[in-house]
């Protein structure tokens, strides 16, 4: 089992990630205001992806402890599926329930950037933490 410090290393990226957008988004709120970009819409976007990103990390290193493969597998897809169906109902309740001339293309494809930068810094950050844990399989 990994220790906590070990799962706080691996969550750095994802926290640096989470804090730059968070500052860009809040020191320059006016001019993406102004670009038709909800920042408070981005921002609790971003919150909740960096949520998101810790369960299923912390899923993803509880399964590459097992030594049966299928178990990571599992794990893989469940994260995947936890992810795409809490940001599509959140991205339906934007459109659902923001008035028309409120709402931005935008900012729901901001999210989505976002949505797909944390998933590539997840994957490389497995696909590390499943190569060195293969590599002191072997030795």
């Amino acid at each position: 089992m990994f220790q906590q410090s070990t799962f706080g290393k691996l969550l750095m990226p994802f926290f640096a990630l989470f804090t730059v957008v968070n500052i860009v988004f809040i020191v320059w709120a006016e001019k993406w205001d102004a670009m038709q970009l909800n920042h408070i819409v981005i921002i609790f976007g971003n919150a909740l992806l960096f949520l998101l990103t810790m369960l299923s990390l912390w899923l993803l290193l509880k399964a590459i402890s097992h030594k049966n493969p299928n178990v990571l597998f599992r794990s893989v897809l469940l994260s995947t599926f936890i992810k795409i169906i809490i940001v599509g109902t959140g991205a339906l309740l934007y459109i659902t329930y923001i008035p028309k001339e409120n709402r931005s293309r935008l900012t729901v494809i901001a999210v989505m950037v976002l949505y797909l930068v944390y998933t590539m810094i997840e994957v490389k950050t497995i696909l590390g933490m499943n190569k060195k844990n293969s590599t002191n399989v072997k030795s």
